[in-house]
């Protein structure tokens, strides 16, 4: 029987070329990186090392230079490709796998290899048919079928592009949608893996995809029941979205968000019904239950007390500048200000903590980090005006993304939206503080959050709120009128700058 699945290029999410340093089996390598489809790669000699050209993430693997054959290439998967890759290995993409090829671009080729490689036995082949990827399994079985013949199978079928994998106690196959796995009696060498979309990852506008298709949440295949959306915030300043995704995109990973939202994108990382893992492993339970979306914190986070991590001696960064810049303006000199806890900064910061009556341990603590930032203008207290217009940004994205939710799962803003911090309080979630620590910073409340969301969801009554923002247009307390409407700002901000504005007639 052959196995064979032709896949439309729209359809492809990644691919990647898996190299089996391990020799793990098929089923250990599928329950690892739970691919959609994965089937044997190309050719390798006894010593381990590639027969034929083979560049994986970037990298090209050490080959024999005598054979160079058109190769399977692409970058992510949906811009899969059929090119001769030259005897240097040079190629532009990220990704290629060569081997002895029947059928190139419409036209058959000479097909050259060795007595190693003929004879009747179990193979695998892959190219492209009418611009969708090909796949072809023929197992191991006491026919088998020749390179010529398979060659021939896939000419009858229609395919532009045909290069033989490798076989012979190596075909090894796995096609999730069907059901099937074929195992070699050996490990292969080198396989590809293919992930497809979900159905759930059809775009919507606002919304860009770049789903973490190797993080344990997206390939366990689990999925919740919907309940609500819990909103986070990742305590780590100073990481945007595209870079927390690439982070969280391993195997390995041990969390994961449906979204991730900055000041300048909103990135869906899972399918909406995937099980995520933001809630915490033990009393996590939210994982099975709710959406889940992280906003990213600007680098001024990091001063605020429930992020602050102590500044020692060896250590350096922006924090550190903060503090020396601090010390500076209290009369105490660091000996620089360079971003480098050295000796000079730790004698300051002695002398420093000596005269407020802290403990004089050269730490910038908790303790010492209250006492620097009670200065006004002091540099290491959180100033909710650097940040203000990220903050702004970032606020807009995180209620336009929980809106759509709510529509799309029938949710009410107002009793389905929570954040980390509340679903502690309910038993759901780990003990995180976030969003509490930081939005009230800023004049906000979880409150004026979902309020902020079913205004978008209900359209809003701005006939009030029209006249009072052009009040304070008028006043010059506001540079745009249209800057307040939308739900932009909660309403008791809107109150207190009508009390600012009312006290200054």
């Amino acid at each position: 029987m052959i196995y064979t699945r032709y896949i439309p290029t729209d359809r492809i999410r990644s691919m990647k070329i898996y190299i089996n340093k391990d020799r793990l089996s098929l089923s250990a390598i599928v329950e690892r990186e739970r691919p959609d489809l994965a089937i044997t790669g190309n050719f390798y000699g006894p010593d381990w090392k590639p027969v034929c050209p083979l560049k994986a993430d970037g990298q090209v693997v050490e080959y024999d230079p005598e054979y160079a054959y058109p190769a399977l290439c692409w970058d992510q998967g949906p811009d899969v490709t059929v090119d001769v890759v030259s005897k240097g290995g040079l190629s532009a993409c990220q990704n290629y796998i060569a081997n002895c090829a029947g059928i190139y671009h419409g036209q058959d080729q000479p097909m050259i290899f060795g007595a190693d490689v003929g004879g009747r036995r179990g193979r695998t082949g892959w190219g492209l048919k009418d611009g969708a990827l090909a796949l072809v399994a023929f197992p191991d079985g006491s026919d088998g079928i020749t390179p010529l013949e398979l060659r021939a199978w896939a000419k009858s079928q229609g395919w532009n592009d045909f290069i033989l994998g490798d076989g012979g106690r190596k075909v090894n196959y796995y096609d999730r949608e069907a059901g099937t796995i074929i195992e070699g009696k050996d490990p292969s060498q080198n396989l590809i893996l293919i992930w497809l979309k979900k159905e759930e990852e059809t775009p919507m506008d606002g919304i860009t995809q770049r789903m973490m298709t190797r993080n344990p949440c997206y390939t366990s295949g689990r999925t919740i029941t919907t309940k609500g959306v819990m909103v986070h915030s990742t305590a780590t300043p100073g990481i945007m979205a595209q870079a927390l995704a690439q982070s969280w995109d391993t195997p390995t990973a041990q969390a994961a968000a449906h979204a991730i939202v900055d000041d300048t994108v909103t990135l869906q990382t899972l399918p909406w019904t995937a099980r995520g893992g933001h809630a915490g492993s033990q009393a996590g339970t939210a994982n099975g239950t709710h959406i889940a979306f992280e906003i990213c914190e600007p680098q001024e986070c990091r001063l605020l007390p429930e992020e602050w991590e102590p500044l020692k001696r060896g250590d350096t960064g922006w924090a550190v500048e903060r503090l020396q810049r601090e010390l500076t303006a209290r009369g105490y000199d660091p000996k620089g200000i360079d971003g480098s806890f050295g000796p000079g900064c730790d004698a300051a910061l002695r002398s420093c903590q000596k005269d407020l009556g802290l403990e004089v341990d050269g730490s910038c603590g908790p303790a010492t980090l209250s006492a620097l930032a009670d200065r006004e203008d002091s540099y290491l207290a959180y100033d909710p005006a650097e940040t203000q217009d990220y903050f702004a940004a970032a606020w807009s994205h995180a209620v336009a993304l929980t809106a759509h939710l709510c529509e799309t799962y029938g949710l009410d803003p107002m009793t389905d939206v929570l954040d980390h911090s509340e679903g502690h309080a309910l038993g759901i979630a780990s003990n995180h503080a976030d969003v509490s620590h930081w939005f009230p910073r800023h004049g906000r409340s979880m409150d004026d959050f979902r309020a902020a969301v079913k205004i978008a969801l209900e359209g809003e009554d701005v006939s009030e709120l029209d006249t009072a923002v052009d009040k304070l247009s008028a006043a010059g307390l506001i540079d745009s009128p249209d800057y307040w409407k939308g739900g932009d700002y909660s309403a008791d901000n809107v109150k207190q700058l009508l009390i600012k504005w009312a006290d200054s007639l």
